[in-house]
């Protein structure tokens, strides 16, 4: 029986420098996935006043649906109406959306006075 003690500020996990694991994925929810179609902004409205109770009509819980479902391995793809929150074997995460510039504000000093303020966008050729 040869326990070796972890060194000095090791606490059991694993490696810190090892590079080989992925980082953990994130979550496989039907609203992250490429395949899914979201609900109509009003069926999301609605739901939202009855959960907060601002309605008193009873309003069922808003689903998207989506023509590639998996529950099991080796079965067919299938159609279904989902909520946001459920996932299936297919996901597939939806490329993140670009980054669009000229969306800043900005603010141009020459010295300890501001020059000019504004949007991106908008700033003259001169402060560039």
């Amino acid at each position: 029986m040869s326990d070796r003690s972890p060194t000095l500020g090791h606490n059991g996990g694993p490696s810190l420098n090892d590079d080989s694991d992925p980082a953990p994925p994130g979550p496989r929810y039907c609203k992250y996935c490429c395949h899914w179609s979201p609900p109509s902004d009003y069926e999301v409205r609605d739901h939202e006043a009855f959960r907060l109770g601002l309605s008193r009509r009873r309003v069922k819980r808003p689903t998207g649906t989506c023509d590639r479902v998996l529950m099991r391995p080796g079965k067919p793809l299938a159609f279904s109406a989902t909520s946001d929150t459920f996932g299936c074997l297919n996901f597939s995460a939806k490329p993140p959306p670009p980054i669009t510039p000229g969306r800043g504000f900005v603010t141009v000093y020459e010295g300890d006075r501001i020059v000019w303020q504004g949007h991106e966008e908008d700033l003259p050729e001169e402060h560039r």
